[in-house]
Formats: C-alpha cells, sequence, structure tokens
C-alpha cells in the first residue's frame, strides 16, 4: 500500500507524543488505523486529571491540520468541522468519549490527537494524548490489487488450452495409428486364412492316381 510523504512524519510525531504513559492525563485508542475507503472507524478518548475538564477536542495533525470536532465537558455544546458533517458520531460516558467516523475518504488519512481543556489551580491548561494514526486506502488501490492477477489468470487459462488442445491433437494421431494398426492386421489375417485354404485344397486334390 502506498504512504503518502506526510505519513512518515506522523510517525514521528506519533513516538514523540508517545511520553510517560504513567503521566499520560488522556488516554486513546487504538494506536493505529488502516481501513479502505467508505468504511468507519472508533477512536476513544479517556480523561483522567486532577484539575476541572472545561471540554475536549480532537485534532487532526499533519497532513490538513484542522479542528476536527469540540465537545464540551456537560455535552451541552458540540462543534463539528463542516468536512465531517453528518460523518461523526459522538457518545460519552463520564470522562470516556467514543467518536465514530463514517464514509472515510481518502484525504481523512491523519493524525488523529485528543486534547483535553482543564483549569488547574484557575490557570488554563492542556493535556494531550499519543494520538491514532488513520491511514485510509483508496478504492483504486484495492482494484489496482485486483487487476494485478489479471495476467496470471490469463497466463493459466491459455496454458490450460494449449494443453486441452495438444491432449486431443495427440489423442486424434494415436487413434487414427491404432486404426491403420486394425486394418493392417486385419489383411494380413485375410491373407494367411487365403494362403491356408489353398494349401489345403492343393493337399486335398494331389495326384488322383495316387492310392497309397
Amino acid at each position: 500500500m502506498p504512504w503518502t510523504p506526510a505519513l512518515p512524519a506522523a510517525f514521528l510525531l506519533f513516538l514523540l507524543f508517545q511520553g510517560n504513559p504513567a503521566q499520560r492525563d488522556v488516554t486513546q485508542k487504538p494506536a493505529v488505523l488502516l481501513v479502505n475507503e467508505g468504511e468507519s472507524v472508533n477512536i476513544t478518548c479517556s480523561i483522567t486529571t486532577k484539575g476541572m475538564l472545561v471540554g475536549m477536542y480532537l485534532k487532526r495533525e499533519v497532513e490538513n491540520a484542522m479542528e476536527v470536532l469540540y465537545i464540551t465537558n456537560n455535552g451541552s455544546s458540540l462543534t463539528v468541522n463542516f468536512h465531517y458533517k453528518d460523518r461523526i458520531n459522538i457518545s460519552c460516558l463520564q470522562t470516556e468519549v467514543r467518536i465514530t467516523l463514517h464514509q472515510l475518504q481518502k484525504n481523512d488519512t491523519g493524525l488523529y490527537v485528543c486534547r483535553g481543556s482543564i483549569l488547574e489551580n484557575y490557570e488554563p491548561n492542556c493535556v494531550s494524548s499519543q494520538g491514532t494514526i488513520l491511514v485510509v486506502k483508496g478504492m483504486e488501490q484495492a482494484e489496482c490489487h485486483m487487476a494485478s492477477w489479471v495476467p496470471y489468470v490469463l497466463s493459466f487459462m491459455v496454458l490450460i488450452s494449449v494443453s486441452a488442445l495438444g491432449y486431443l491433437i495427440l489423442s486424434h494421431i494415436d487413434i487414427k495409428k491404432h486404426c491403420q494398426e486394425g486394418k493392417k492386421k486385419q489383411a494380413n489375417t485375410v491373407y494367411e486364412d487365403m494362403s491356408y485354404t489353398l494349401r489345403l485344397n492343393t493337399i486335398a486334390t494331389g495326384n488322383p492316381y495316387n492310392k497309397c
């Protein structure tokens, strides 16, 4: 599967965001998603912090960076980027948010990061997860993969056809040969029978004057 130039950078950022799990306030799963165009994926973000959670962002980084959505802590307000309009569902359970992206397109490929907006000692702060790398494979790639088998299938069919034709030709030659051998054997048998009959007639006739 081909990789866009931005994907290696996404992996570098992914490693950068890993950090120390024990010190992370936002956990996100899964780490990597590889899907085909038109499919759906789930991204789960969980925020645990001593501060007060104000809201949560899902942002797409690296390629075509944008703010995908923002949801307030109590879920009373939700803002979704127009690019994902009618293609996103959200379910909240306490401090865990499950985000479902539908009808994925090839240009949805990127690094998706959950960020929490919090207040610590009355000071605004932002906590971040390690992110999820999403790679969406275009339909033309799947078609090319299938098309790559066509030459092998055609070659196999040609080989089978040639083998069948060769078998029929050899069978025809073999049958013709057996027929010719059969006719020759039959002719020899008739000749031998005629020779044997003539010999019998000669012996039976012999010399009519010989009485012994």
